[in-house]
């Protein structure tokens, strides 16, 4: 059998993620600062309380949970591509989803189901990075923003300097990839997780492409700490 190598094919990375399902949200939750981030990234946001919220590569609903303290009267709609992340979204939420507030849909990320100007903001944690077209997904997200809409790219980017790359490869190869594998059974994932990093695009490039994608206002924030050289959120309005 021919070994798939998911850098290659990304359209595989969310059904691997059905794999680790199950045991994502305690292996997250002992990595120092996972929803720490999330948190101040969803801040960042900037967030008033009535707006349509798109969580996009939700997961297990993490992302979601980080927004959910700034909707009072608006909503939130978490899309993934993984049947597995999505039933543990679907179980944690029930409340909130039974209220209407909440609603989570499996979609593909690269082919979204809604019409153009249906969200007033657009959370996307984890997810730029394994998409297979990078210019094609920041032009579809534009379109889905309605005039004066914000958006919040959250994701693992490299600081542009010659030492960053060795950084995570300390860090995901000696404390990642193992650790996680431990947790959840499964090293596949995970090591895609490592090179995907090392392939993505640094901060500045990030940023060419939102502008390419016609953001204004763009705004880029590291996240502290030891994740200041990796982790960064893109800020920017339609």
């Amino acid at each position: 059998m021919t070994k798939i190598n998911l850098i290659e094919n990304k359209v595989l990375v969310p059904k691997e993620f059905n794999n680790v399902a199950s045991k994502y949200d305690f292996a997250t939750y002992l990595s120092q600062g996972y929803q720490e981030d999330l948190d101040n990234s969803a801040k960042w946001l900037g967030l008033e309380g009535d707006e349509k919220v798109l969580d996009l590569c939700c997961g297990t609903g993490k992302s979601s949970s980080a927004c959910l303290p700034y909707i009072k009267t608006g909503t939130i709609t978490g899309i993934d591509n993984s049947e597995g992340m999505l039933k543990v979204a679907n179980e944690k939420f029930a409340e909130e989803i039974k209220a209407g507030k909440m609603s989570f849909e499996l979609q593909d990320a690269m082919a979204l189901d809604f019409p153009e100007e249906s969200f007033d903001a657009i959370f996307m944690a984890y997810g730029l990075r394994n998409m297979p077209d990078y210019d094609k997904c920041l032009n579809q997200l534009y379109k889905l923003l309605k005039p004066g809409g914000k958006i919040c790219i959250h994701d693992y980017s490299l600081a542009n300097k010659s030492w960053a790359k060795y950084y995570w490869g300390i860090l995901s190869y000696g404390f990642i990839v193992p650790f996680c594998t431990i947790l959840s059974g499964s090293s596949k994932i995970y090591t895609y997780l490592a090179k995907s990093v090392l392939t993505f695009l640094t901060p500045k490039e990030v940023e060419e492409k939102m502008i390419s994608a016609q953001f204004k206002s763009i705004q880029i924030k590291a996240h502290k700490s030891w994740r200041g050289p990796i982790l960064h959120a893109f800020l920017a309005k339609k």
